[in-house]
């Protein structure tokens, strides 16, 4: 009995003692900490892009199953499918890039080309606007120029400096994203062996109680998290499209660049097309006043299409969640860690809800018996 009290003492001093070196070198620990996850950016990339490729790649490897002949050669089986699931995955980002890009770098040309007319219009309406309303002589002309030098005077860099930060960071987001690739291959062959190796990890380090309580909330999220991103982005695709086709049948101008713009930024739940609509308005509104109150009416009512209609049907059935629930989870996580939190925040409390509601149903099925 002693010694077992001695032995709690010793581990509580012990945890004392790691606690007070942690926040005595707090800057030390987190700047190391930062320098890891820096090194390991390559193998987040792999992992994401795993996780995507995953799901074209189990269906191709579940209908390969099904052939007498892969059944056999589940080798082959898996590196052909895993070869098809990424063909398929860069086929349609090939694809899509292919199609939109050309549209918008001839889009944002000819906005380029044209901009000296629209500005000229512009500032015309600014100056009737200013005349009416008695204002100072400010021209729009003066106050782009100030501005414009104020930003010139604030950041002083050079022409060279610029361009050695752009060679810089491209050099680094190809690094990262090649060294990803492989390790995303890696990752989606070998998912079963490493996935044994961290169970045995768990199942050393944690009771067995929490062990099997932190693979039901590994699947969970899983599950979740999935079926919440192709949704999202099956959503996203749907809103770009209707947005194109209104853009067009109303003739408002560069409809494929604000499409685009518009897509993705849906991809924030219900604040989406909003945060794409601000730039895309205030585009418009230099080129044609007319055209962005006509665009901000007909994204308010897509937007409320999206909310009320197309988001609820497909991720509400597709996380489990009402409509409400996905619009309060989007404005909780928003508010508390920003852009992540409002592209994350579903599928968090979508977790978080099964989890308590599994926990109510099993006390009151306790309760009754």
């Amino acid at each position: 009995m002693v010694n077992n009290t001695f032995k709690k003492y010793i581990i509580i001093s012990t945890y004392i003692l790691i606690l007070f070196f942690a926040l005595k070198n707090f800057s030390f620990i987190w700047e190391t900490v930062c320098k890891i996850l820096f090194l390991l950016t390559p193998f987040l990339y792999g992992f994401i892009l795993a996780y995507l490729i995953n799901w074209p790649y189990q269906f191709i490897e579940s209908r390969f199953k099904k052939v007498t002949f892969f059944k056999k050669q589940l080798k082959f089986n898996k590196i052909l499918s895993l070869v098809l699931a990424y063909i398929f995955f860069f086929g349609i980002l090939i694809f899509t890039i292919m199609i939109i890009i050309p549209q918008l770098i001839l889009s944002i040309q000819n906005l380029v080309s044209n901009s000296s007319h629209y500005f000229n219009l512009f500032e015309d309406t600014y100056r009737s606007i200013l005349s009416k309303f008695n204002f100072g002589g400010w021209s729009l002309s003066d106050v782009v120029e100030n501005f414009l030098a104020a930003q010139n005077e604030s950041i002083p860099q050079s022409v060279f400096e610029k361009a050695f930060s752009f060679v810089k960071n491209f050099t680094l987001i190809i690094y990262n994203w090649t060294i990803g690739f492989v390790a995303s291959i890696y990752f989606i062959f070998n998912k079963e062996k490493l996935l044994n190796q961290v169970k045995k990890i768990l199942f050393v380090c944690l009771p067995n109680k929490y062990f099997e309580n932190f693979k039901y909330l590994i699947k969970l999220s899983h599950n979740y998290f999935g079926k919440f991103i192709m949704g999202k982005l099956l959503d996203s695709l749907i809103i770009g499209i209707l947005c194109f086709i209104g853009v067009s049948i109303l003739k408002i101008p560069y409809a494929i660049l604000i499409s685009t713009i518009i897509g993705i930024t849906n991809l924030i739940p219900f604040f989406g097309p909003f945060l794409g609509a601000f730039p895309c308005t205030l585009m418009l509104f230099v080129i044609s006043p007319v055209n962005a109150v006509t665009f901000a009416i007909f994204i308010f009512i897509l937007q409320q299409i999206d909310g009320n209609i197309i988001g609820p049907r497909i991720l509400g059935s597709s996380i489990g969640i009402s409509g409400l629930f996905i619009i309060f989870s989007v404005i909780l996580g928003g508010g508390l860690f920003g852009v992540i939190g409002m592209l994350l925040g579903v599928p968090i409390f979508a977790v978080i809800y099964t989890i308590i509601s599994n926990l109510i149903e099993t006390k009151i099925k306790n309760k009754k018996v």
